[in-house]
C-alpha cells in the first residue's frame, strides 16, 4: 500500500509540474533559423486519467484530494469547491498541503 501511494503522488506531482509548464515561445523573426533539424521527442502523457464522476465519487467519500494546478488568477476566477490551488511552479513549497494517504486528482483545464 505504500508503494502504490508513492507511485501515485509520484504521478501526481509529475501531472501537475507538465499541466502548469508555459508554452514555448514562437520565433521572433521569420528568417530565424531553426537551432537544429532534429524534431524534439513528443511529451510524454501517460498521467493516469479519472471520470468526472469516479472524482466526485473519491472525493465525496474522503478519499481524494483535488488539485487545481491552474494559475492563482485562474483559480481565483472559478474553481472546484474544496480544491487546492498548487501550480508546478509552487508545489515545492506546498507538498506538504497534500494530505497523505489520499488520492490526488489534479486539473488544469
Amino acid at each position: 500500500m505504500r508503494n502504490l501511494l508513492a507511485i501515485l503522488s509520484i504521478v501526481a506531482v509529475l501531472y501537475v509540474i507538465s499541466c502548469a509548464r508555459p508554452a514555448e515561445p514562437a520565433a521572433q523573426a521569420e528568417n530565424a533559423a531553426p537551432k537544429s533539424n532534429a524534431v524534439p521527442p513528443a511529451p510524454v502523457d501517460d498521467a493516469p486519467r479519472i471520470t468526472l464522476a469516479d472524482a466526485k465519487k473519491e472525493y465525496d467519500a474522503g478519499t481524494a484530494v483535488i488539485v487545481d494546478v491552474r494559475p492563482e488568477s485562474a483559480y481565483k476566477d472559478e474553481h472546484i469547491k474544496g480544491s487546492l490551488n498548487i501550480t508546478g511552479d509552487t508545489l515545492a513549497e506546498n507538498i506538504n498541503k497534500l494530505p497523505k494517504g489520499k488520492k490526488i486528482i489534479a486539473y488544469c483545464s
